[in-house]
């Protein structure tokens, strides 16, 4: 990619909350906290929904033949890096990032590794090809299923409990919120 078509994605994609929003009916005056507030976490979930992305695309990458070499130059790091940063669990691809706990688990045995994790008081961060990536937390979470069509069907079906999206690989979307004691 050169130059200007880098600097036009990054534009497009610094722009990104303000245009989803706008498209769902509220328009960003500048004029309040709150809008801020709206913005910041909306902000955050297009960039952990990009880290998503680039996860999903390494692995595609790799499916279709790419080496580390070729990943990591492709980013802009060594293939080293590339391994460590992408492998997965294989120790013989790289290390896992340590602030993660990751269980692999099938559509017939997550909902019992989630429950687990949260009890454990592991907040679940990211979905996988048959892995469920959590990181440790202060308290216990409660971690939820849900088969919908899509990220807004799947938020509508828990409007109103405090539920907070993860991510998806459809028809299934994760979801989490803190345990609620006693």
């Amino acid at each position: 990619m050169d130059f200007k078509a880098e600097r036009d994605l990054r534009e497009s994609v610094s722009y990104l909350p303000i245009a989803w929003h706008e498209g769902q009916g509220s328009a960003f005056t500048g004029k309040s906290p709150q809008e801020y507030a709206v913005m910041v976490t909306t902000a955050h979930v297009v960039s952990d929904e990009a880290r998503l992305s680039l996860h999903r695309w390494v692995d595609a990458a790799r499916r279709a033949g790419l080496s580390w070499a070729e990943i990591g130059s492709l980013i802009g790091i060594t293939k080293q890096a590339a391994q460590q940063r992408f492998g997965g669990g294989n120790a013989a691809e790289g290390a896992q990032d340590q602030a993660e706990h990751v269980r692999t688990a099938t559509a017939f045995n997550e909902e019992a590794i989630m429950a687990e994790e949260g009890q454990a008081g592991r907040e679940l961060v990211a979905v996988g090809l048959l892995t469920l990536r959590f990181r440790a937390a202060e308290f216990p979470w409660e971690h939820k299923r849900v088969i919908a069509l899509s990220v807004a069907a799947a938020l509508r079906q828990m409007e109103g409990e405090g539920w907070t999206y993860v991510a998806g690989w459809l028809p299934f979307h994760y979801l989490k919120r803190p345990a609620r004691q006693g």
